[in-house]
């Protein structure tokens, strides 16, 4: 990993971070829906993969964010589901490989969003929510899955942005 990605991973990182804790809890009070979070996390972690493609860039994009959440609300340790979530993704895309994810993003980032953010909805619920059943706790990494499609597609969005403004 070079210092490109390093910082790169700070950026998206600390831009996860902050709009977790400015705008997040916001949207969760208006809806009780986790779909935000999954939104601007999928987004932070998939530009960031796209622009450094460099393994372990996610993992500390989910990292930094972790650091600055916590940091801004030290009671936040629900986002731990995020970090294990962001090396997830981060180990998923590496393994399929950045061009081939990256040359058909809107399968891939679905793919890839919807399990990672399932992922990270299961040991929120299991670990942070206090559910008592099984099922409940299904239901809430079901709607994190939900939010992981609608940040896919976002980030595809974005990402196909960002390769108009900087070449690959």
């Amino acid at each position: 990993m070079d210092s490109r990605s390093i910082a790169t991973a700070a950026v998206f990182g600390a831009l996860w971070g902050v709009v977790n804790f400015f705008v997040s809890p916001y949207i969760f009070r208006l809806t009780r829906l986790p779909f935000f979070c999954d939104v601007i996390g999928l987004v932070s972690l998939f530009s960031a993969l796209w622009v450094s493609r460099s393994p372990g860039t996610g993992t500390l994009v989910g990292i930094a964010a972790t650091v600055v959440t916590l940091a801004l609300r030290p009671g936040a340790f629900y986002f731990l589901g995020f970090t294990v979530a962001s090396a997830f993704l981060d180990a998923l895309v590496s393994l399929v490989g950045y061009e081939r994810f990256f040359s058909r993003p809107v399968l891939w980032f679905l793919a890839a969003g919807v399990a990672s953010a399932a992922l990270a909805g299961l040991i929120i619920g299991a670990f942070f929510m206090g559910f008592k059943s099984a099922a409940a706790v299904l239901t809430w990494s079901g709607l994190h899955a939900i939010g992981g499609a609608l940040g896919a597609l976002v980030s595809v969005a974005v990402v196909k942005g960002l390769g108009k403004r900087i070449p690959a």
